[in-house]
């Protein structure tokens, strides 16, 4: 129990914080011993990250910042760095992962925090079909998450079928450009008209990153608009706490309309569908 809790000293002995407290720590210990002593499968460890991801996110919410987190996490690292990988304690560790990830492979849904709403993930069958997918918006077909078409999977948003939409764009805050997050309102103090009540976080007007798709599809009523890899990935690196920007235009450029999608806990729902054995071949 000392070592797992050494490194959190940061957070408040309040309830709730005191159970993310113990979880963080628990799955922050475990990803560090692992990196050391590669103690899990890629299942595994996919679905470790996702949980370790899905407390961190709770977290920053929580109101503790990434540099607090991240210092813990280092501590952490210290903390075990001469522990030996064939030592009781470690061993049992593991063993306590792997039957968590047990009971984690049993489960076909999940849902994630998001925004405007949750993310709801589920393990991949062999048809056509979500695997990660939110509502963006009251309007019917807008949805975004990750597509499965042919077996392949990709960061999709899909439209109502309309023949004055050219193309969308997702426009996210360029980690390397803008460090910190973007807040328009500065803290409340200001009030932005279009941005949404659940955030004060979205993509800088200067320096943000535009994502085109790289192909679009009818399926029914909805167009499906797909990214490229390297999107996923960018969304992924986002803040669990920010926005992205949805822009759909037309052929001469003009906005059709706008929206905003809250990143949440994306990148930790993404783990739980990749550690299903369903795709361990595609990845």
């Amino acid at each position: 129990m000392r070592l797992l809790l050494a490194g959190l000293a940061f957070l408040s002995a309040g309830a709730e914080a005191q159970t993310s407290r113990d979880s963080f720590a628990q799955r922050a210990l475990a990803r560090a011993l692992d990196d050391r002593c590669a103690l899990f499968t890629e299942s595994e460890r996919l679905a470790l990250d996702g949980a370790y991801l899905q407390v961190r996110g709770d977290l920053l919410r929580d109101g503790f910042s990434p540099r607090d987190i991240d210092s813990s996490y280092d501590r952490v690292i210290r903390t075990v760095g001469n522990r030996p990988c064939d030592d009781t304690d470690v061993q049992l560790l593991a063993d306590d992962i792997r039957s968590a990830f047990a009971a984690w492979q049993r489960e076909r849904f999940q849902d994630f925090m998001g925004a405007p709403s949750l993310w709801q993930a589920s393990r991949p069958y062999a048809y056509d079909s979500w695997l990660i997918s939110t509502a963006v918006s009251d309007a019917p077909l807008l949805r975004a998450g990750v597509y499965q078409l042919n077996g392949e999977s990709a960061l999709t948003v899909s439209a109502p079928a309309d023949a004055s939409i050219a193309s969308l764009a997702l426009v996210m805050r360029d980690p390397a450009q803008t460090p910190d997050l973007h807040d328009p309102t500065l803290g409340g103090l200001l009030t932005i008209e279009g941005l949404p009540a659940w955030t004060h976080f979205i993509p800088p007007a200067d320096n943000a990153r535009r994502h085109l798709p790289v192909s679009r599809q009818r399926q029914e009523e909805a167009d499906m608009f797909r990214f490229a890899d390297a999107t996923l990935q960018a969304l992924t690196a986002l803040d669990p706490r920010e926005a992205i920007r949805i822009e759909a235009f037309d052929a001469e450029g003009e906005t059709v309309f706008v929206e905003f999608l809250g990143v949440g806990d994306f990148a930790a729902a993404l783990a739980f569908v990749r550690s299903s054995r369903d795709l361990s071949a595609g990845r």
